[in-house]
């Protein structure tokens, strides 16, 4: 039985304009467990991106609880949930977002520069086996804009891994890319979940979302009064 290390219970988000109510999640309950490749998929508009931010802590739900662990997310301060997620969650994004300014290695150490000091040789250790494990070791000292996209996105994945996560997020991570880049990301990540680690995955790709060990639909969200 795998366990159970991520729970939304009944959470929603919405937002007030006047009288109104406006829901960005309609009520919804999941749990997540380890090894498990989560895919959330539905229209545009659907509340996806909106449940992966809640789940990763990126977001705080209007009504509901995530829990972590069995420790409520509400229960702990700002910084607390910062922490959580530089060291127990890894995040990808349809966009990199690298530091065009810091090289390939520079980059996937940056979770290093938060919480617990580790030492730097483990740091430099770390990061070339990932950059091994991605394929680009000789792109170490490569900067961003010299990058593809696919390379880019394997960095962001590097950089997901730095700290050895127990839940990788991944929103549209294969939004930009072609299909051969694609299919390289949604086999590392799979790879991931045969070490124990839990994948939540955003995606309305149907090639993609076959990759997943489960996947639940969101429809289409609407507005109450």
């Amino acid at each position: 039985m795998l366990t159970v290390l991520l729970e939304a219970q009944k959470v929603s988000r919405f937002f007030h304009s006047g009288k109104n109510r406006s829901f960005a999640l309609q009520e919804v309950s999941v749990a997540v467990r380890s090894g498990e490749f989560l895919v959330i998929t539905g229209p545009s508009g659907a509340g996806k991106s909106t449940l992966l931010n809640l789940l990763g802590g990126l977001d705080r739900p209007s009504q509901g609880d995530v829990r972590y662990n069995g420790r409520r997310l509400a229960a702990m301060n700002d910084s607390q949930v910062a922490m959580l997620r530089n060291i127990s969650f890894g995040f990808m994004f349809q966009t990199p977002h690298l530091l065009t300014d810091r090289t390939v290695a520079e980059n996937v150490s940056l979770p290093f520069h938060y919480g617990t000091p580790i030492a730097q040789n483990e740091i430099q250790d770390r990061c070339r086996e990932l950059l091994e494990y991605i394929g680009m070791a000789d792109m170490a000292g490569r900067f961003p804009d010299t990058l593809s996209g696919g390379e880019m996105q394997r960095v962001v994945f590097a950089r997901a891994l730095v700290r050895r996560p127990k839940v990788i997020f991944a929103d549209e991570p294969t939004g930009s890319l072609d299909a051969d880049n694609s299919e390289r990301i949604l086999v590392l990540l799979q790879e991931q979940t045969r070490q124990g680690c839990a994948v939540v995955m955003v995606s309305h790709d149907p090639e993609a979302v076959r990759y997943g060990s489960r996947v639940i639909r969101l429809e289409k969200n609407h507005s109450h009064t």
